[in-house]
């Protein structure tokens, strides 16, 4: 369950300032505020971390997620990906980051979080015959639920024109993207923009979710990676070099075709 949160800073414009991402984790739970910002009464909050009690911090590293850093010499942002071992650099001026705290991402079942390992590891322990009776016990409460979805789904389905079922089958392969004015199509499990040559998708396998773009000529010439990201609180380009090792997009690319989603945290579709 997510902690009570208590003393949280207040007056944040999504809309002007971009959404605020949340990170679940072992000790705390933690608001992130892509920048600081002044409430209507004239109090002035800090850019960063705000745990359920409202304490602050700066930076925030998370082991076994990603975070955002930011540098206190240079003030770049810069996607995080802890790593066992490693110490936090600036992919800008070189310096290493100032942590305020280390936190684990919570993998308990029921957190709300993507790995449900505490619930693996409670079936792990139960001796076999346990695991028959819960088996069983599931199969009875279940068994109806799923017999009368099936009525409803083939009810629905028998009244349904061709023209409908085209609808549908629509929806699922094809998006308008109105930043671009255009619908886009599936291409294999990304959506792609042939005018632009790039696929994109909403990655929803790292925290903070967000979309991810492969552009033709861009990202073709990192191999097995190159998926960039677009960070609205800076106004820049990421783009993956090596397995979980994002710099900032390099100079000598050509950016004024490229486009992102307006809020890249948020899934629209």
């Amino acid at each position: 369950m997510l902690r009570k949160r208590t003393s949280q800073p207040y007056g944040w414009n999504s809309a002007a300032h971009g959404a605020v991402r949340h990170f679940i984790c072992s000790s705390h739970d933690y608001d992130y505020y892509p920048q600081g910002w002044t409430a209507s009464d004239g109090r002035s909050f800090e850019e960063g971390y705000y745990d359920e009690n409202g304490q602050h911090y700066n930076n925030m590293v998370m082991v076994g997620g990603t975070t955002v850093l930011k540098c206190e010499f240079c003030e770049n942002r810069m996607v995080y990906q802890w790593k066992e071992g490693a110490i936090p650099v600036c992919d800008k001026c070189g310096a290493q980051f100032q942590i305020d705290i280390t936190d684990k991402e919570k993998t308990a079942y029921g957190s709300g979080v993507r790995n449900n390992t505490g619930f693996k590891s409670v079936l792990s322990q139960t001796p076999f015959i346990g695991k028959i009776a819960i088996a069983t016990f599931l199969l009875c409460i279940l068994l109806p639920f799923f017999v009368i979805a099936a009525v409803l789904f083939l009810s629905f389905n028998s009244g349904s024109s061709p023209a409908e079922t085209r609808k549908a089958e629509s929806v699922k392969n094809s998006v308008y993207v109105e930043e671009i004015g255009r619908t886009c199509y599936l291409d294999g499990e990304d959506w792609y923009d042939s005018q632009t040559k790039c696929w994109f998708y909403y990655n929803d396998t790292v925290s903070p979710y967000q979309w991810q773009y492969w552009y033709e000529g861009i990202s073709s010439d990192y191999g097995d990676y190159g998926w960039m990201e677009y960070d609205m609180s800076e106004g820049a380009w990421y783009i993956e070099t090596d397995d979980g090792n994002w710099v900032h997009l390099p100079g000598n690319y050509d950016t004024k075709n490229l486009w992102h989603m307006t809020d890249e945290y948020v899934n629209a579709y």
